[in-house]
């Protein structure tokens, strides 16, 4: 009876053995697993190839120049390999580069005589922790510097770690006797309020106001001074002190701009804007 017993209760699962069911709990003998594929491991997306995240890589403009720091002659080589492909590409000569004391140089000839020059944003520009944002001004820079004639070369997000990310455009410029005069996408930061008429009157031309005290315009520098007296006789004077002085150091006057101020004694305010 304890025989039959037990061979009944063996009964299903030799059935199930035979039937291929057992064993459960998703059990893969060693043929499957052989013949299953191997699960492929996930990539790190690829970060775009205008991301600078070396700083060997940065490349500023200097008067007639590039120029970079590299700690090493191999960075020294890859930064130089990299920045003449691209002057090549643009359409411009580069020279032969120089290397000394981690830093380097990277001269170059373009067909009509025009420079280089460099521009980098203020983080202001753009949203924090924003690459849409980021990129978005980027472009913007682009068209902001071909609708005031000028050639944008390339342009790079800088993602390093000594600085808020941001981005650098180079790009094309007739040079003068000074950088100040020169043609440039520049960037005006105050203390106080910018007075947009007195900008107007400049004549440059404004790419943004991201904040009543920064502006980013093409143009030659802009520079502003801001005084405040307790009479309108007296602010004249200092007006035109001041004028006289900025004058005779070579700066060229675009226009004032009085207004009141809310003060016990000091009540008369002006603003002077001039090129530098």
């Amino acid at each position: 009876m304890i025989k039959l017993l037990a061979a009944l209760l063996l009964l299903p699962l030799s059935a199930a053995a035979e039937s291929g069911a057992f064993p459960a709990f998703n059990f893969m003998g060693v043929k499957a697993l052989r013949a299953e594929k191997p699960v492929a491991a996930v990539e790190p997306a690829a970060r775009p190839a205008d991301v600078v995240v070396k700083s060997h890589m940065y490349i500023q403009a200097g008067k007639e120049v590039l120029f970079g720091h590299a700690d090493t002659p191999e960075q020294y080589a890859e930064a130089v390999a990299y920045w003449t492909e691209v002057l090549e590409a643009a359409g411009i000569q580069p020279g032969v580069p120089t290397y000394k004391d981690t830093f380097f140089t990277l001269p170059y000839k373009t067909a009509d005589g025009r420079v280089i020059r460099a521009f980098v944003a203020e983080a202001r520009q753009f949203p924090p922790k924003d690459e849409t944002g980021l990129r978005a001004n980027m472009a913007l820079a682009q068209k902001s510097l071909a609708a005031a004639g000028l050639t944008p070369v390339t342009a790079r997000v800088l993602n390093l770690e000594y600085i808020l990310p941001t981005y650098a455009v180079l790009y094309l410029t007739k040079p003068e006797a000074k950088p100040e005069h020169e043609t440039q996408l520049r960037v005006l930061k105050q203390g106080g309020d910018i007075e947009m008429d007195l900008v107007a009157l400049s004549g440059v031309k404004v790419m943004q106001k991201p904040e009543p005290w920064l502006l980013v315009y093409v143009g030659a520098e802009l520079g502003s001074v801001g005084l405040w007296a307790k009479t309108p006789a007296d602010l004249a004077l200092k007006l035109q002190a001041r004028k006289d002085y900025l004058v005779k150091a070579g700066k060229k006057m675009i226009g004032e701009k009085f207004f009141p101020i809310d003060h016990d004694e000091y009540k008369f305010g002006v603003e002077l804007m001039f090129f530098q």
